[in-house]
């Protein structure tokens, strides 16, 4: 579902407990016939289902709002080089799509591979573009640890985009020295 642009999600989760609350009240109506069951427990219901859109609207806008300035800032890494010198900065991202999960939860996780290694970029967001596995993806976020003070490194994406060819890196040799250096002994 989109508002103004902005792309929102609902999981099915947030439904079956507005679902579930609705049903609660309308039995309790029916058992004691009390319409306060009704007056107070429809409005509540509903606000249980307009708080997580809300939610989804405001931090939907604060991603449209951010992607330029990431996109600008960003820098292209590889996915072996994001350590701790990385984290809490901007970076892009080109891989392959491994796998998809949470998006029922609509905080979708994509496990990201290109070549040196893997990592997951996940979302707070619905994903505007639908994304299969072995889909060729850009991701621009921030390098983040899965959890606050201790867990792997992850990206938390700001803009998640297909692209048709991954942009390939330069060769990582080392330079060898032209001529070998020989030590005297003394």
């Amino acid at each position: 579902m989109k508002i103004r642009g902005i792309t929102i999600g609902i999981s099915p989760l947030h439904i079956a407990v507005v679902i579930f609350f609705l049903a609660l009240f309308i039995v309790s109506y029916i058992v004691t016939t009390d319409p306060a069951y009704l007056y107070w427990g429809i409005p509540l219901s509903l606000a249980l289902l307009i708080i997580p859109i809300y939610n989804s609207y405001s931090v939907g806008t604060q991603y449209v709002r951010l992607l330029p300035e990431y996109e600008a800032e960003s820098k292209r890494v590889r996915i072996k080089n994001i350590n701790l010198k990385t984290l809490g900065k901007p970076v892009r991202v080109e891989g392959v799509v491994q796998a998809k999960k949470g998006e029922w939860l609509c905080r979708p996780a994509v496990t990201i591979f290109d070549g040196s290694a893997a990592i997951t970029a996940k979302k707070s967001v619905p994903l505007e573009i639908d994304i299969a596995v072995g889909d060729n993806v850009e991701v621009v976020g921030m390098v983040v640890r899965r959890f606050t003070i201790f867990g792997d490194m992850m990206i938390h994406a700001i803009g998640i985009k297909k692209v048709e060819n991954l942009t390939p890196f330069e060769e990582e040799t080392e330079t060898e020295p032209a001529e070998p250096v020989r030590i005297k002994k003394y």
